[in-house]
C-alpha cells in the first residue's frame, strides 16, 4: 500500500484544470456566442453528452480525491507504526551501553556526564572491567547481541516498507551499523559460544585488554561510539522538537 506517485497526481491536477477551462469556455461560448447558442439548442443531444462528459470526469476526479487522501492518511499511519517499531529496538544496544557504563562509574565514583565522551575517553578501562568477570562480560555480550538480533528483525520487517519514503529512509540508513557495531563490540568482550562451546565447562579465567592490539581497542572504542551517536541521532530526528 503506497500513496499515489507525484507523477500521477500531477496528472490528475492537469486532467481537472483541464475540465475546469473547458466549462468556462462553454460557458463564456453560451453567454456571448448565438452561433454556438444557436447550435446547442438545435442539437441538444450533443449538449447533454457534452454536459454529461464533463459531471463524469467532475466525479471521477473527487472520487479520485477522496480514495489518494484515504491512502495518503494509512501510508502515512503504516510509516509512523514502522518508525515507532524501529524507535524501540534501536535504542536496545545503546540502552546495554549505558547501563553497563553506569554500574562502571558507580563502581569507579566517576558519573559520566556524556557517555559518548565517557566511552571515547575511557573505552579501554570499561572493557578490562568487563573482562574482569567472566559471568559479567558474558551478560554484557549476550544482552548486546540480543538486541543487535531484534533490532535486525524490526529493521527486515519494516525496512521494504519504509525505504519509500525518503525521510524514514535517512532513518532506516543509521541502524544497520548499529547492529553491526553491537555484534562487533560483543564478539570482543565475549565471542558467541558455538554449541560445543555450551557443552564444555565455562572459563573463568580473568582476562584484559592487555592483549587486544591497538587496532582492536580502537575498533571497541569506535563500535561503542557509533552505537551511542546512531542511536541518539535516530531518537532526535524521531522526536518532535520542544515547542
Amino acid at each position: 500500500m503506497q500513496p499515489a506517485p507525484a507523477s500521477q497526481r500531477r496528472t490528475t491536477l492537469r486532467l481537472a484544470l483541464f475540465v475546469v477551462g473547458v466549462v468556462v469556455v462553454l460557458s463564456a461560448a453560451e453567454l456571448t456566442s448565438k452561433r454556438f447558442s444557436a447550435f446547442t439548442g438545435d442539437h441538444s443531444l450533443i449538449a447533454t453528452f457534452i454536459t454529461e462528459a464533463i459531471l463524469l470526469v467532475g466525479v471521477y476526479l473527487v472520487i479520485d480525491e477522496i480514495i489518494q487522501r484515504r491512502e495518503t492518511r494509512r501510508w502515512s499511519d503504516v510509516m509512523s507504526l514502522g518508525v515507532r517499531a524501529l524507535s524501540t529496538r534501536a535504542e536496545g544496544p545503546a540502552v546495554t551501553i549505558r547501563r553497563t557504563i553506569d554500574k562502571f562509574a558507580a563502581g569507579t565514583e566517576s558519573e559520566p556526564v556524556d557517555y559518548q565522551e565517557f566511552v571515547s575517553g575511557r573505552a579501554d578501562e570499561l572493557a578490562d572491567w568487563l573482562l574482569a568477570d567472566p559471568t559479567r562480560a558474558r551478560s554484557f555480550a549476550e544482552e548486546t547481541r540480543q538486541s543487535a538480533s531484534r533490532l535486525e528483525e524490526a529493521i527486515i520487517r519494516w525496512g521494504p516498507t519504509l525505504v519509500e519514503d525518503p525521510d524514514s529512509a535517512e532513518l532506516l540508513n543509521l541502524l544497520p551499523d548499529v547492529v553491526d557495531s553491537a555484534r562487533s563490540a560483543a564478539g570482543m568482550i565475549a565471542p558467541a559460544p558455538s554449541w560445543l562451546d555450551r557443552a564444555a565447562p565455562q572459563d573463568e579465567t580473568v582476562t584484559t585488554t592487555r592483549g587486544w592490539t591497538e587496532d582492536e581497542r580502537q575498533r571497541f572504542r569506535d563500535s561503542l561510539v557509533e552505537i551511542l551517536e546512531n542511536a541518539d541521532e535516530f531518537q532526535r530526528r524521531v522526536s518532535p522538537a520542544p515547542s
